[in-house]
Parts: C-alpha cells; structure tokens; sequence
C-alpha cells in the first residue's frame, strides 16, 4: 500500500520527524529557516494527502493545486485565519488546530505585557542600557498599580480563562465581554462579571484582547471605541493584529486618548506603524504569544498527532469543520 504524502512547512522535533518518516512520504520545510512564498509553497504540495503548516496561507489557488488528492490540512496554531476553512470544507479538506497546548504560554506573556506596560519595564530597562540612571530622582518611572484596578478581558475562552485566574492574586477586578456568557461556576471561581462592550471598554483600566479574528471581530477595537476607553487605560493585544485598526490606535496615543498599549500582534504583521516603536509607553513583542519551549513543542507534537490519528482511522479530534467527517 503506498504511503501517504505529507508535506510539512514547520520545525518537526527530532523524535516527530523520525516518526512520520516511517508512516508516510514526507517532505518537510523548515519554517525556522525561512517562509515559503504562495507559489513556493503551490510547487511543494501538488500530489500531497496532508500538510502541517505554520504559518503561511492555505487558500483556493493552493488547494486546487492540490487536484484533489488533499485530504487534511494541519495548522501549528489555535487560530486558523490563515486557512481558507470554507474552501477547504467545500473541498471535503478537513482542518485540524492545535488548542489548549498554548493556553499557559499566551495567558503568561498576556499577564508579562500587562505588567510591562503598567510598571514601565521596558522604559527602565532602556534607560539603564542608556547609561541614563543616575541615581533616584523623584519621581522616577511612576508606573500604574495593579490592586483594585479593573482588567477587562475581550474574549473568555480557555486563554482568557487563564489570564483571569494569573489576574486574580494581583487584586484586579474580572470584567469580560465575550460573544457567549461563560457559565455561572466559572464566574464565580474567576469572580468574573460580564459586561457589554462598550461598557467594558468605559470602566477598564487595563482591556486585553483575547478573542480569535474573524469577520465580526476584525477592527473590534477602532476610533469609537478608543474614544470610549478611559484616559489612564492601557489596551493589551495578544490575539490577533486587525482586531485593533492599527492606524486608530497610534492616532489615540498621539492625542493621549489612553495611557499606553502592548501589542504582541499587528494588522499588517510582520509589519507594523513605525510611530508606535517611538513611544515610550508602547510595548512591542514580535508575536511570542505561544513561544516557550513546551507550548511550540506540544503544538507541533499535536498537529502531527492530527495528521497520524486521520490516516490511522479517519478521526481527527481537533477538527475544525468536523462536520465533513
């Protein structure tokens, strides 16, 4: 029997590698050496059954280079936004995701760019770099506190979950807002309150952007609703770039509409508006929300495992359009 084909644009561990060589035909791409192009990547996976990507886009020109012999397409991420799952569903492709592996790792550097941005962390770090620090003059990086401040969390799914419950022992009140209300036990354990998004936006001193990009979500955050949100708030966006309309966001720190942001993602990444890496009270991180050794790991691990459950016995259990199955 002729082993699948499987092509992969993604860093594989070792014992992975091993380990899919002998199940099928594979072809792998390095995605830490470099990013294929579109038609790069058309040009390696014509006749594939399988791909495991991170990263670059699977769309219609892709899958019809494909003459209908894929069968599965295996992202490295939670978010599928650069998966066209509608062409692949009208395909009868099916789409894997890899949840729950990165929980931790984003809730952590969600909680680390919060601090950042509030004790002005990195302001210091450059200014001692600088050779700027002489001495203790009063006052010196007065920075924004954390206890009995409000943290509004946009979107409560597993990752806002754990936001809330790192959140909880620094004295921040949980206000969340979400398409779909959690349920009333993880209110209570999270001594978290649902509120619309406007008022949300109102009342929070810190807001961190947690809910996956779709058409509804993409530029959730523009002009009304940065003009809602309080003069001394910081906005954390660790989810998706175009939730947050990039060119709004610099206008509102330019005119002091808020205090401040932290943007581990941007709209139009890997680029991104230059005046925002000139402002002391912007952090920026290059999209490491899941990057720690166990979360990119596991990821990979379980995108693989996706691929080997299916051509196993035709299940998969992180199907995104499971009802293709």
């Amino acid at each position: 029997m002729t082993k699948p084909q499987i092509f992969a644009h993604s860093w594989l561990p070792e014992d992975v590698r091993e380990r899919l060589d002998q199940k099928f035909l594979l072809d792998v791409h390095n995605s830490f050496e470099s990013i294929l192009s579109g038609e790069e990547l058309i040009a390696r996976v014509k006749g594939v059954n399988g791909i495991i990507v991170q990263g670059p886009i699977i769309d219609l020109p892709l899958i019809n280079s494909c003459s209908g012999t894929l069968k599965i397409v295996s992202n490295v991420a939670v978010g599928v936004d650069n998966i066209s799952v509608d062409e692949c569903t009208a395909n009868k492709i099916i789409v894997t995701n890899t949840p729950d592996i990165l929980t931790d790792a984003v809730a952590d550097l969600s909680m680390g760019l919060l601090l950042s941005v509030a004790r002005r962390i990195p302001e210091g770090e450059r200014m001692v770099r600088q050779d700027k620090f002489q001495g203790n003059p009063f006052p010196l990086l007065w920075g924004s506190d954390l206890k009995g401040e409000v943290l509004g969390i946009i979107g409560m799914g597993r990752i806002g979950q754990a936001l809330a419950k790192r959140a909880l022992p620094f004295g921040l009140d949980i206000k969340y807002y979400s398409r779909n209300r959690v349920g009333e036990n993880i209110e209570n354990e999270l001594r978290a309150e649902w509120l619309n998004l406007n008022e949300l936006l109102s009342r929070s001193k810190f807001i961190v952007i947690l809910c996956p990009l779709t058409s509804e979500t993409k530029h959730l955050i523009a002009k009304n609703e940065l003009e809602l949100m309080r003069s001394d708030s910081f906005l954390i966006n660790v989810a998706r770039g175009p939730i947050v309309k990039e060119s709004d966001l610099v206008s509102a720190l330019k005119n002091k509409l808020i205090a401040g942001c932290a943007l581990d993602v941007y709209e139009f990444e890997p680029k991104y508006d230059k005046d925002l890496a000139g402002m002391d009270n912007v952090v920026l991180t290059p999209h490491a929300g899941s990057a720690s050794v166990g979360a990119r790991t596991g990821m990979v691990k379980l995108a693989a495992h996706n691929i080997e459950t299916y051509f196993k016995n035709g299940k998969v259990p992180n199907a995104v359009n499971p009802e293709i199955l």
